[in-house]
């Protein structure tokens, strides 16, 4: 398949966490396609999960993936910072540098939500087009694979609430730390139906006419 995104360019890092996330990622899933390579195999994996064992699996093993491979980071961070003012800024900064491997490039942005849920220290944080949502043309892997179980992830682990809004017209993703996001069913960020160019929506016979994860 072509590359999921010719703009990004990993670097040698990047590649070494891609092959510890796609590795830790088929031992929870027992999903294994070792003749695509890198991140496009990634993704056909994921596409293969979903297909077979739905979205929820999908929330499952992407959950686990980052429990396993956090170690006990989170429980320490939980126990030590996760109630100071600077923590949703010192996360976002952490993840500017360690997840381009996954998501592509970031850039670290201004809180302006103005809610009381909102950090007024920072926090924010924009995947300028992500990589999970270019690669895959899933609605459901990037719900489901990404955004609920990374949310999940930092308000049970971590103990810092975020709140990710995809923006699938641009492939841009607003990340803030520090601010509870939205039940899944209410996020006006999630479109209804299938993405029209989801390889999921071909094999499954969804025309996109119903609200549900693809």
């Amino acid at each position: 398949p072509p590359p999921s995104d010719p703009l990004f360019v990993p670097s040698p890092i990047d590649n070494v966490l891609l092959s510890a996330f796609r590795w830790t990622l088929q031992r929870q899933s027992g999903v294994v396609l070792p003749a695509i390579g890198g991140f496009d195999g990634m993704m056909a994996e994921l596409h293969e999960l979903r297909q077979k064992k739905g979205t929820d699996e999908l929330e499952r093993v992407s959950l686990q993936t980052m429990t396993a491979l956090a170690g006990p980071v989170p429980f320490v961070y939980r126990g030590l910072f996760a109630k100071a003012e600077w923590s949703p800024a010192l996360l976002a900064w952490f993840a500017k540098h360690l997840l381009p491997f996954l998501v592509g490039d970031m850039a670290l942005t201004a809180d302006d939500t103005n809610d009381d849920n909102s950090s007024s220290r920072g926090g924010g944080l924009l995947v300028e087009r992500c990589r999970v949502l270019e690669g895959s043309k899933c609605k459901g892997i990037c719900a489901k694979m990404c955004k609920v179980p990374t949310e999940r992830f930092f308000a049970e682990r971590w103990g810092v609430p975020l709140s990710m809004e995809p923006n699938f017209e641009t492939g841009a993703c607003q990340l803030r730390f520090g601010v509870v996001p939205v039940e899944l069913g209410d996020d006006l960020t999630i479109p209804p139906g299938c993405l029209g160019r989801c390889p999921g929506a071909a094999m499954d016979g969804d025309d996109g006419s119903d609200a549900e994860l693809c």
